[in-house]
């Protein structure tokens, strides 16, 4: 092993480039992607070179390009989208709503298993979940509720599975809230997102009462962290709550959604705690 080079370890990689380990192995074993070294024990071990290379794989699966097609894309200046790419996310989009169609539960599951290990979080948002959110939500659609109640369900279930997996090694805690009645996929790809930076995150949608009681709980963090996802206006005595509660903590805010356009003074807060 070169003294002079810097080492990674796979979770520190995991953080670095917001793409967890089970990806990371899937596109070494998969598709051959990377090819990390190996500690004595077994343990992988990544390099500088490997990071960027792993950078620029998400860079080409955000353009478009199917994770199977990437490895001869490494390196070159500009993407090559062909149709036989863009047909790879819409076969993956058409076997979700097949599965929705016959509301299949099962095998919607084990398709967001496979698609999780191969897309980081955002990745997965832009180029899949979105299109198929939009799909089920057209109201000519007869199943639209019950389409809707079995995506809800599996996604959340599946989320909420890599989310409690991830505590066991992460360290870094975050709070993730949300005030709406239903808070919709990207809250939840959010948390999930966070686990892949390595925060343990403590969810908590849909949520009522009084403010101040999350002050103990952020001053026991050395890190205090609050992420808000919401696409509606928040009760009238939140915003005062919420005021006091990045005050009285001096927590960083991060706010995500249309919930920044409905109240701008919360992006006004954002940038005063960061």
């Amino acid at each position: 092993m070169d003294s002079d080079n810097k080492y990674y370890a796979i979770k520190e990689v995991s953080e670095i480039t917001g793409v967890n380990s089970v990806t990371l192995r899937a596109w070494q074993r998969r598709y051959g992607l990377l090819n990390p070294m190996r500690t004595d024990k077994g343990h992988r071990l990544y390099t500088e070179q490997d990071i960027n290379k792993i950078k620029e794989i998400v860079e080409w699966l955000d353009k478009g390009v199917a994770i199977g097609k990437v490895k001869p894309m490494l390196g070159k200046l500009s993407p090559l989208v062909d149709e036989d790419n863009q047909n790879e996310s819409q076969r993956a989009i058409g076997n979700i709503l097949s599965s929705l169609a016959q509301l299949d539960s099962f095998a919607l599951d084990k398709q967001l298993i496979q698609l999780m290990k191969e897309y980081p979080a955002k990745v997965l948002e832009n180029k899949i979940i979105t299109a198929v959110i939009n799909e089920i939500s057209q109201p000519d659609n007869p199943l639209l509720d019950v389409q809707m109640v079995v995506w809800r369900s599996v996604f959340q279930e599946r989320c909420l599975s890599l989310i409690a997996a991830s505590r066991k090694r992460n360290k870094k805690p975050c709070l993730l809230i949300s005030f709406d009645e239903e808070p919709n996929s990207r809250f939840w790809l959010k948390a999930v997102e966070l686990s892949e930076l390595g925060y343990s995150v403590m969810l908590l949608p849909r949520l009522k009462g009084k403010l101040a009681s999350l002050a103990p709980l952020l001053n026991s963090w050395g890190q205090k962290k609050l992420f808000i996802d919401g696409d509606n206006k928040l009760p009238l005595d939140i915003p005062g709550q919420l005021e006091h509660l990045i005050t009285s903590t001096g927590c960083e805010l991060v706010t995500l959604g249309s919930i920044n356009t409905i109240h701008p003074e919360l992006l006004e807060w954002q940038h005063e705690s960061a």
